[in-house]
């Protein structure tokens, strides 16, 4: 039987006595005990208490206090598993024996019932042969274990072998044999595993042609000849759509909606730390439009009153969220960047790191800067500006500011947590301005906001652009700034911020290196409880931490569970990893909690671990690419044809259009009988003729 150990003070508490007593107990050998491999604060090892002589209801007690202190990877009842199901065919293999956790109510009650029919077996094994028999069970005396089993079964109508499987399950297994055996077929679709090919015709007309679970049904009715299928075997078409509806996510987002939706819900991201960086001394900087339609007071370049939406230029400061420069312009340019560029050194001096997208505009002005991984590097020269600055013509305002440079990944707004400071002045300030809120997309946008463009651009084209109630740019800018004060005061409850404000952040933990601000001329990032979680990125969130995965094998198994609910098991008291179970209590993986990387361009590990993701969202994004090619090289092979190929338009017989086209007959003005005005310039032409003779 499967051995379970408890500490001092868990053995006391189950049996019901101080744990002086157990110590004298295990001091007579009246309790088995051993050192754990655990050690205590001390460094000396834990000593442990074997529950084998308990009662089998404090058994059951003591498995769920193991559980909750050793967690799902130390647990009896968790099994190894050997590999990931990336693929859309995989299936189980039936010959491994299923090892679950109970995990719901229903589980628990199944669990206590059994173990409340067996218990009196459970107890007679326990004794020696000489000590069991004669027993005597509810009135009746028994000489062997199987009289007893026959007993039990007659007194609770349950056959006699059942209950010797149930000890023998729990004998192996403890709790988790006791629980009911899943269907062999439990998520499998018979009718495809007989019909492989109608899988694979399926699947790519599903995936790859983006058609309706009624069309593939009726294209395998169709075209059963080829597929092997008989008359009397065709499949319905509810067994289509639950097999197709069981299509992994991952897959479904790759091939449905395009790999940047899957890259955005579905790949593994890493996060940076913010306390090991000082205020001032990385900025990060994008541009962000408006959701409000406002009216040109400003702007030249475009006309007096025109509708635009203000573009806006922001250097947030990483480590406190603090807005350190701004500027506002019809359209972001290097100019706007510069502006706030210029701003943000004269009131606050110039930072080390300058974090940027890959923008045409943001490259102009990083032109000669160094890159930031060079930065402390023995790679790194000496005198690179001065090297920089003969080389190239013109060098943009962060090299001779002699700012470092890093740009984010390409095409992936994740990268700059300046994206998530725009969504918070979208959703608190935008909309403040409610008449004339854009929604940032024609079918967000309010009916009283069209009504409003409408009118203005009316307005516009008669020439009273005064009389439109839009708001003018100079007013909103300044309300924006009124904002972004206020903004500064209020409390954060980002990381590292501790519920300080961005100013208290930003003044007081100050870059003890900062650079004195230059003169104007020189301006020119199964245990104890348990969850349901829904798989978003690879990764699971549970009490405001982020868990994701530890390896290639759990990286795989949570990438194929993307948008599905798991349960997450945990304890409470230890948050350094969880495990995660699917919906019947089978284990899958193990997560561990997010570690947070440094804004530390420069440091190896730190280039490493931005490697590592970037080969693990490679790898991933390998697996539905290869398989939607695998998927249409095999079906195409097997004679699939696309939907505008089924339609069997006979390519040798003449397919007669003309009868089918209809035409405008042209208009001949000269032979018109309808009488044409003259233009004004025909008029002033026959005025100044008729003037001259």
């Amino acid at each position: 039987m499967a051995e379970i150990w408890l500490n001092c003070g868990e053995m006391g508490k189950l049996m019901g006595v101080s744990a002086r007593t157990v110590l004298r107990m295990a001091g007579a050998k009246q309790i088995p005990s051993r050192q754990s491999i655990r050690r205590q604060k001390n460094g000396k090892p834990v000593r442990e208490y074997s529950a084998r002589l308990l009662s089998v209801e404090q058994q059951y007690q003591a498995e769920k206090i193991a559980r909750q202190r050793a967690g799902a990877r130390n647990s009896p009842a968790v099994h190894e598993q050997k590999g990931s199901q990336l693929s859309l065919f995989a299936r189980r293999d039936s010959n491994v024996e299923e090892i679950r956790v109970p995990v719901t109510e229903e589980h628990d009650k199944e669990v206590e019932r059994k173990l409340r029919i067996i218990a009196p077996l459970l107890e007679l094994r326990k004794l020696t042969p000489a000590q069991r028999f004669p027993a005597v069970l509810f009135g009746k005396t028994v000489h062997t274990l199987g009289e007893a089993a026959t007993v039990l079964g007659e007194r609770h109508e349950v056959c006699s072998w059942t209950i010797r499987c149930w000890v023998d399950r729990y004998e192996r297994q403890l709790t988790s044999g006791l629980l009911r055996k899943l269907r062999k077929d439990k998520d499998r679709a018979g009718f495809f595993a007989r019909f492989p090919d109608a899988g694979i015709r399926a699947a790519y007309l599903y995936l790859e042609c983006h058609q309706s679970f009624r069309f593939v049904h009726n294209a395998l009715c169709e075209d059963h000849a080829n597929l092997g299928i008989p008359e009397g075997q065709l499949p319905v078409y509810e067994t289509v759509r639950l097999w197709l509806n069981r299509t992994p996510s991952y897959l479904r987002t790759f091939a449905i909606k395009g790999r940047r939706a899957y890259e955005e819900r579905m790949s593994p991201y890493l996060s940076r730390r913010y306390d090991d960086v000082f205020s001032n001394q990385c900025w990060v900087s994008d541009h962000a439009l408006h959701d409000v339609e406002v009216m040109n007071d400003l702007f030249p370049e475009a006309e007096w009153g025109a509708p635009i939406r203000l573009r806006f230029t922001c250097l947030l400061d990483f480590r406190s969220r603090f807005v350190v420069g701004q500027s506002w312009s019809c359209e972001g340019s290097s100019r706007s960047i510069a502006t706030a560029l210029r701003r943000a050194v004269l009131e606050h001096g110039p930072c080390e790191h300058f974090y940027c997208d890959n923008g045409k505009d943001y490259l102009k002005v990083a032109k000669g800067a160094m890159p930031a991984y060079l930065d402390e590097s023995p790679a790194a020269r000496v005198d690179w500006f001065d090297e920089e600055l003969r080389g190239i013509g013109e060098t943009g305002i962060l090299g001779r500011l002699q700012m470092k440079v890093s740009h984010c990944i390409v095409r992936h707004p994740q990268s700059k947590h300046v994206e998530r400071f725009f969504r918070t002045m979208h959703e608190q300030f935008d909309r403040l301005w409610y008449q004339h809120y854009t929604g940032g997309a024609p079918h967000l946008r309010p009916d009283a906001t069209s009504a409003g463009m409408m009118i203005h651009r009316k307005l516009m084209k008669h020439g009273r652009g005064q009389e439109s109630h839009h708001p003018k740019a100079s007013a909103f800018i300044a309300a924006a700034l009124v904002w972004i004060e206020k903004y500064h005061q209020s409390p954060h409850s980002g990381k590292g911020m501790g519920g300080r404000s961005p100013a208290e952040v930003f003044a007081q933990e100050r870059n003890p290196r900062q650079r004195p601000t230059p003169d104007l001329s020189e301006l020119l990032l199964l245990l104890a409880e348990r969850e349901r979680r829904k798989v978003r990125e690879c990764a699971v969130q549970l009490d405001k931490r982020r868990y994701t995965y530890c390896d290639a094998l759990s990286r795989d198994i949570l990438h194929e569970r993307n948008e599905t609910e798991v349960i997450v098991a945990y304890d409470p008291n230890d948050a350094e990893g969880v495990a995660i179970l699917d919906e019947d209590g089978r284990f899958l993986c193990l997560a561990r909690l997010e570690e947070t990387l440094r804004f530390a361009p420069e440091d190896e590990p730190t280039r490493l671990k931005i490697a590592q993701g970037a080969a693990d969202r490679h790898h991933l994004l390998k697996a539905p690419r290869e398989t939607m090619a695998e998927l249409s090289r095999r079906a195409r092979a097997g004679g699939a044809r696309t939907p505008v190929e089924m339609l069997d338009m006979p390519a040798s017989l003449p397919i007669a259009v003309n009868d089918s086209l209809t035409h405008r007959p042209q208009f001949n003005q000269k032979s018109s009988l309808i009488a044409v005005p003259p233009t004004p310039d025909e008029m002033a032409r026959d005025f100044m003729e008729a003037y001259k003779k």
